[in-house]
């Protein structure tokens, strides 16, 4: 089974202009939208769009929390472990004209006993589930949940995969996750430093050193880049007409383990997952099947010999 957590999810509301958001002056609409949100929950929408079963636990609360309830469950069919709290979850505003703009919310605060429920929904783990967590922290919420939910995933001997833009390399000392997938911004942020299009595999490689599994970056339009302790693979992909890149990172993430838990090689996964990326960038909403697989035989993978590596940063 895939588990899913989002800490802090939320109903996001949609507005397509056909004009330029201007500050003070009064708008209409061309068109709206009203969607269930958060990186998790857009992986297990993912997940069933490919036919692949997924659990999503979710701090639910209020109103609002009663629609991201039924917008999950009831219209996608995923299954929903509800941890409920006292305050209302977030209202997320995405603007769509020319340009993306988000304002999202800060969100609910979650208590500790409520933090020690969503850890008793993880009691019944074994050795062939997938916990995923991805999306940032709701007040409250800190690394030590994080750590605690590694313990049991550890425990357990199943696999701990990570999205969050909070972690330290520290953090990742810690939890020793089976996979991480930052972009180059949130690379930059694991370390404090600044990284570019041409220096990233040595802090892939720092990630694999402090105990991470597997490391997959997400580079855009310039494809993606895998290591582990033994491989090193360079993806890349076909042009597609950008639609709307919100969400193209948790596609690419939730396609790629989709793979992995349908027992196909590490290659055939790493293109699922370069392809979903791709496919959601071409798309408005979350890619569906079909979309992925159009893409997928497009994908190049290439392994890098270290040797290569080592002579290209040193140019």
């Amino acid at each position: 089974m895939i588990y899913t957590i989002t800490f802090n999810p939320s109903l996001d509301y949609f507005v397509y202009l056909d004009q330029e958001l201007t500050e003070g002056s009064i708008i209409k609409t061309k068109n709206t939208a009203i969607r269930a949100g958060g990186k998790g929950v857009n992986i297990s929408i993912v997940l069933s769009h490919m036919g692949i079963q997924s659990k999503a636990i979710l701090f639910l609360g209020g109103g609002i929390g009663e629609l991201i309830d039924r917008e999950i469950s009831e219209k996608q069919g995923i299954e929903v472990i509800p941890i409920r709290i006292a305050e209302e979850n977030r209202i997320n505003v995405k603007i769509k004209n020319q340009t993306e703009t988000a304002i999202n919310a800060l969100g609910p605060r979650v208590s500790a006993e409520q933090q020690e429920a969503l850890l008793a929904a993880l009691n019944g783990l074994t050795k062939e589930d997938y916990v995923l967590i991805s999306g940032s922290f709701c007040q409250g919420v800190n690394a030590e949940l994080v750590e605690r939910i590694a313990e049991r995933v550890h425990r357990a001997e199943a696999r701990l995969i990570t999205d969050i833009p909070n972690l330290t390399l520290a953090h990742y000392q810690k939890i020793k996750p089976y996979l991480i997938k930052p972009n180059l911004e949130e690379l930059a942020m694991i370390f404090s430093e600044k990284i570019d299009e041409v220096n990233y595999p040595r802090y892939a490689q720092a990630l694999i050193e402090a105990g991470v599994e597997n490391v997959l970056v997400s580079l855009g339009r310039e494809g993606a880049y895998f290591a582990s302790q033994c491989k090193r693979y360079q993806l890349s992909g076909p042009e597609v007409e950008v639609v709307n890149t919100v969400g193209c990172g948790d596609s690419m993430l939730a396609c790629m383990v989709a793979s992995l838990a349908s027992r196909h090689s590490l290659t055939e996964a790493l293109k699922y997952g370069e392809a979903a990326g791709r496919a959601k960038a071409a798309a408005r909403g979350l890619p569906t099947c079909e979309d992925v697989e159009s893409l997928v035989e497009k994908v190049t993978v290439v392994e890098v010999q270290r040797k290569e590596e080592r002579e290209r940063l040193n140019e």
